[in-house]
């Protein structure tokens, strides 16, 4: 395995390790991570950029470039399979792929795990925010408070360092 594919899989390990899915936390020891552009030219593969095959991690294109939201996800798929290793794989043949409750617990770690990448000041902290992302994966903050108040901006110019707004999320 390549000292990216490494680092890849140690960065989503550490997200992971933050969440309590499961009562072990996902083990390493023989999870690879590779990449197979040729598998996603066959027909069932065309739709996805990674595929979890038990302990190995397939990917669309170069380990390098695979973002960590991937990796955590495909990675989480590794944990599901280590602790339902029957349930798992077999949930897709009656449940199909979109509400999968493995896919959605994957999505909800890649996401629960995310760190911002870029900041909104105040606003990263305030329980009136909601990111929004465009067609294009720009993110904006939203401010929910202007749906009830017109004083506040719907989007506000970042970095945000003073508001009268601001209640701190719990």
């Amino acid at each position: 395995m390549t000292p990216a594919a490494r680092a890849k899989l140690a960065r989503a390990k550490a997200r992971l390790d933050t969440l309590d899915l499961y009562p072990e936390p996902v083990r390493m020891r023989r999870v690879r991570l590779v990449s197979a552009p040729w598998l996603f030219r066959l027909p069932w593969f065309r739709r996805f950029d990674g595929y979890t095959m038990w302990d190995l991690i397939v990917l669309r294109g170069p380990v390098e470039d695979a973002s960590d939201d991937l990796v955590t996800h495909e990675l989480c798929h590794v944990w599901q399979m280590q602790h339902h290793p029957l349930a798992m794989p077999l949930s897709y043949l009656y449940r199909g792929y979109r509400d999968n409750p493995h896919e959605v617990e994957a999505r909800a770690a890649a996401e629960a795990t995310r760190t911002a990448p870029m900041r909104f000041g105040l606003c990263d902290e305030c329980r009136h925010q909601r990111l929004v992302q465009s067609g294009r994966g720009s993110m904006f903050t939203m401010c929910l408070l202007a749906r009830t108040d017109p004083t506040f901006p719907k989007y506000p110019r970042v970095p945000v360092v003073e508001c009268s707004g601001f209640d701190r999320r719990t």
